[in-house]
């Protein structure tokens, strides 16, 4: 790996995880949700201190280049993001419509009570 490329990285992985960090800090993030970004850029920081790891584990898996297995590997990991995403999403939209049908039963329950008030 050319030494540009790891300095490239391993400044990409600090300001990740400094970004991260001071986002919890800030409660603008999850801590669940950042778990994943602060494991991205620790395996970022490990790859840019060894480049061995990834020239290996390209090799071991058929990649004709390093650089063709670190683009597959970024694109898997913004695949798993993706997918953690829409399951979020997903629940979100149960809760929401949970909350909605919760509302409109108690708002139908206190018209019925003001009706029988009212006689």
């Amino acid at each position: 790996m050319d030494l540009r490329l790891q300095l490239f990285f391993i400044c990409a992985s600090f300001f990740t995880f400094f970004f991260i960090i001071g986002r919890i800090q800030k409660s603008t993030l999850n801590i669940e949700d950042a778990i994943i970004w602060i494991l991205w850029a620790i395996l970022l920081l490990i790859f840019s201190l060894f480049p061995g790891i990834p020239e290996l584990i390209s090799s071991i898996l058929g990649f004709q280049s390093m650089s063709n297995f670190l683009f597959s590997l970024f694109i898997f990991f913004l695949y798993i993001l993706l997918f953690y995403q829409s399951f979020k999403i997903s629940k979100l939209r149960e809760q929401h419509k949970d909350l909605i049908q919760q509302l409109s039963i108690k708002e139908y329950e206190e018209k019925l009570r003001n009706k029988k008030d009212e006689k």
